[in-house]
C-alpha cells in the first residue's frame, strides 16, 4: 500500500494571524557599514561571477557569505539583533544559527521576483549602501519597507515578499536562520 493509497488529498483551511516585520536602524549602523561595505567589494572582486536567482540584479554571491570568517563580527552582531527581537518582543530565549548568508548589488532597472525564505525560520535583510532613490522591499504586497543605509529588517521566513525595479543602487546582505 503506498501512500496515496491512504491519503487522497489534504484539506487545506487557513488562519489569519498578523505576522511581526520588525525594522530598525542600529546605532552604531555607520561603524558596521564602513567595515563592512569594503568586504563585500573585496569578496565581489575574488568572486566575480553572479549566482542566477529569483533575485535579478547586477550582482549576487553564492550562499555561503556566513562560512566566511571575515563577516564573523557582522553576523554575531546580527544573531545577537534576532536574539534581542525574540525574547524583548515575542517573549521569548531562542538561539538562532546562520542557515545561508548572500550578497547582492542592485543596479538600476533590478528586482527581485516575489517570493518566500520557507522552511526557514527567520530572514534578516540588511542595507549596506543604498541611493535615495532604490526600491522598497514589499511584503505580502501591501506593506513597503522603504531602503536606509543601516536598516535592519527581521521577518518569519514564511512572508511573501519582492523588490520592483529599482531607479537606485542597493548593497543588501540577506540570510536566513533557524533554531539550534
Amino acid at each position: 500500500m503506498s501512500l496515496t493509497d491512504l491519503y487522497k488529498g489534504f484539506d487545506v483551511i487557513g488562519v489569519n494571524k498578523e505576522l511581526p516585520i520588525f525594522t530598525t536602524i542600529p546605532k552604531d549602523y555607520q561603524e558596521v557599514n564602513d567595515s563592512l561595505l569594503p568586504l563585500i567589494q573585496q569578496y565581489r572582486s575574488e568572486h566575480s561571477d553572479s549566482i542566477e536567482t529569483n533575485v535579478k540584479c547586477n550582482w549576487r554571491s553564492d550562499w555561503f557569505i556566513h562560512e566566511d570568517n571575515r563577516f564573523n563580527e557582522f553576523n554575531k552582531w546580527i544573531l545577537e539583533a534576532c536574539s534581542f527581537v525574540c525574547q524583548y518582543h515575542l517573549n521569548t530565549q531562542v538561539n538562532f544559527s546562520i542557515a545561508n548568508e548572500w550578497l547582492m548589488v542592485y543596479e538600476k532597472g533590478d528586482y527581485a521576483i516575489p517570493h518566500d525564505h520557507f522552511p526557514f525560520c527567520l530572514s534578516v535583510i540588511y542595507y549596506v549602501d543604498c541611493d535615495e532613490n532604490a526600491a522598497p522591499v514589499v511584503f505580502e504586497n501591501q506593506l513597503e519597507v522603504l531602503p536606509e543605509n543601516g536598516k535592519l529588517i527581521i521577518f518569519p521566513s514564511g512572508i511573501s515578499h519582492e523588490v520592483k525595479q529599482t531607479e537606485g543602487k542597493r548593497v543588501v546582505v540577506s540570510m536566513n536562520l533557524n533554531q539550534y
